[in-house]
């Protein structure tokens, strides 16, 4: 099937999960046969147009620059559409965007809106809240007129989805690349060169350091156990590199998605220690997809992380790793003691976790699920 993925906000390559999703769905789909022409945003760090990985790279730009105007990139997106002439097209949704989706309805095509974020207001929405002060509410008409004018919509919490539109929704999460990361990855060179101890528990994170991730609690549990000369933290995201400030450890800085296998296979325990006070949208349900997650178990870590769905059916406790209580860091640090106290139980963790994963949260099963769907709609649209 000849494919036209849209996401024109997002930066291929590039350090953010929402970038790596794209790039996975992207090269997962030409994988499995299709002609796949991606969408993405032109930052003059790639060319406008390339092919890379059995992937047809389109990069768009709009003006003004700022993502919320990225509706403005569908003339470029509509240019794309008519010389490559999709037999369907996928978007990623932003609330500003649904060039694809329209873009789709226009030329009579089959379309699948990619929902990675709700599509419902919270109740202390500033959005919200504009929204209403402009009384036609045009922010919600547009989110649900993207939602009627989609073929399907695959999300991975179905709460997100307005009511109206749940019946042509499928669940669907995210997953880890089980190829690239993988325990075979694993370097004690690199270990001694970020200065982890010999013998000593490697403890990772990794991600974007937004609020609601909870480095406050991780650095804080860290503190705890500063005590501790045989665990050592790690964190990965766009915090300056340096010292674990107060504990035994290092910022690495911002490391591109290639470097992360070797990163998360040559440490010990992954951590995911969610506060979800700190972004009021959780208030709808986690909605977000672990990625950290998955690839943490790829990698054949043990993790700790919340016992909120749906992580509490990812990661098992006492099965693929341990749950402590949200913004907790004396719990979570007791976890962490109790898993460097115990090697065996840290082995056979992380054996469950690597194999957990390959069987239920691979891109490529991701990947096989939009497949599925995107014939579904592709056959019903030809059938009308």
């Amino acid at each position: 099937m000849k494919l036209l993925y849209v996401a024109s906000d997002q930066v291929v390559p590039g350090t953010t999960g929402g970038s790596v999703h794209v790039l996975e769905v992207a090269r997962g789909l030409a994988r499995l046969g299709h002609e796949v022409h991606a969408v993405v945003r032109d930052t003059g760090a790639a060319p406008a147009r390339e092919e890379r990985e059995g992937v047809h790279w389109h990069r768009v730009r709009w003006t003004p620059p700022h993502r919320f105007f990225r509706f403005r990139a569908r003339p470029a997106v509509e240019a794309i559409a008519e010389a490559v002439r999709p037999q369907a097209v996928m978007e990623r949704y932003y609330n500003f965007g649904g060039e694809g989706i329209f873009t789709a309805e226009a030329r009579g095509l089959p379309s699948l809106l990619e929902v990675n974020s709700p599509l419902l207001d919270h109740r202390r929405s500033l959005k919200a809240a504009l929204d209403a002060a402009l009384l036609v509410r045009p922010l919600r008409r547009r989110r649900e007129r993207l939602c009627r004018a989609a073929s399907a919509l695959v999300a991975p919490l179905l709460e997100i989805v307005p009511a109206f539109a749940r019946g042509k929704t499928r669940r669907v999460t995210w997953g880890a690349d089980v190829e690239a990361f993988h325990p075979r990855r694993r370097d004690p060179g690199r270990r001694a060169a970020w200065g982890v101890p010999e013998g000593a528990l490697a403890v990772v994170f990794a991600g974007s350091f937004r609020p609601w991730h909870g480095v406050h609690v991780l650095e804080e549990a860290a503190r705890r156990l500063a005590h501790r000369h045989d665990i050592f933290f790690l964190l990965a995201g766009p915090a300056a590199a340096g010292p674990g400030p107060g504990y035994l450890g290092r910022r690495l800085g911002p490391l591109r998605y290639e470097e992360m296998p070797a990163l998360l296979a040559s440490c010990d325990v992954g951590v995911a220690p969610y506060d979800t006070r700190r972004l009021a949208q959780l208030e709808l349900g986690f909605f977000w997809s672990p990625l950290k997650i998955f690839e943490y178990m790829a990698s054949g870590l043990p993790t700790v992380t919340i016992g909120r769905p749906p992580l509490d059916e990812i990661v098992r406790e006492g099965q693929e790793g341990l749950h402590v209580a949200e913004a907790d860091p004396a719990a979570l640090a007791a976890a962490l003691e109790r898993l460097a106290d115990d090697a065996a139980l840290r082995t056979a963790m992380g054996a469950r976790a690597r194999a957990r994963v390959v069987e239920l949260y691979s891109w490529q099963r991701h990947c096989q699920e939009l497949q599925e769907l995107l014939a579904e709609i592709t056959r019903a649209g030809a059938a009308r």
